[in-house]
């Protein structure tokens, strides 16, 4: 996905003011180790940050593209490494993302799950809605009997700052359709929170 020159450069100048605020601080900023700083922070910023419009007519191609059902039970994506930045501090999350749903007349791809939980990580949103609207994706958008999310995230908000809870993870979950049933909601949490099989 292309980066947005503007937006880059919004965020070179942001990363200049900082690199000024460290200077206050005592920092040798002249030092050759931050030349071109500002304009790698910049792009690294942007890749956590993609833009809104864009990420939406990724996620809306990326569900054209299904096959036909043959399958009928329950399809899961279990513990994507997905990025992306919380609102309230604009500093990165890791999160461990497992998504699924029940086919009516559609699959997607193989790959197609882990890129779209990919997408929808890379902005700056709540855990919570982030996990709500994986969700409702894959049951409203996919035209699936029903869908769930669950995820772990690490908040650097909270693991390098603050409190310093390195250790603490955030675990949000959201279910959609046939998934409200209680059997189906705890198959669905069992099979996501086992340990790996380890196949590769």
């Amino acid at each position: 996905m292309e980066l947005d020159p503007k937006a880059l450069e919004l965020f070179r100048e942001g990363y200049d003011k900082i690199l000024a605020g460290l200077g206050q601080l005592g920092y040798k900023v002249d030092d050759e180790n931050f030349a071109d700083t500002a304009v790698r922070a910049a792009k690294g910023f942007h890749e956590l940050v993609l833009g809104e419009t864009c990420v939406r007519k990724e996620v809306t191609a990326l569900l054209e593209k299904t096959f036909p059902a043959k399958y009928g039970e329950m399809v899961i994506s279990k513990g994507n490494t997905a990025f992306g930045v919380c609102p309230h501090h604009l500093l990165p999350v890791v999160y461990r993302i497992s998504v699924a749903y029940i086919p009516t007349r559609k699959v997607l791809g193989l790959s197609k799950m882990s890129r779209l939980v990919r997408l929808m990580a890379r902005g700056p949103r709540l855990q919570e809605d982030l996990t709500h609207e994986l969700a409702m994706i894959l049951h409203e958008q996919l035209d699936s009997q029903g869908s769930a999310v669950y995820i772990e995230g690490v908040h650097m908000c909270m693991a390098a700052r603050g409190v310093g809870a390195h250790e603490a993870r955030l675990v949000t979950s959201a279910v959609r359709g046939v998934f409200l049933e209680l059997a189906t909601r705890e198959e669905f949490i069992k099979l996501v929170t086992s340990a790996s099989s380890g196949l590769l």
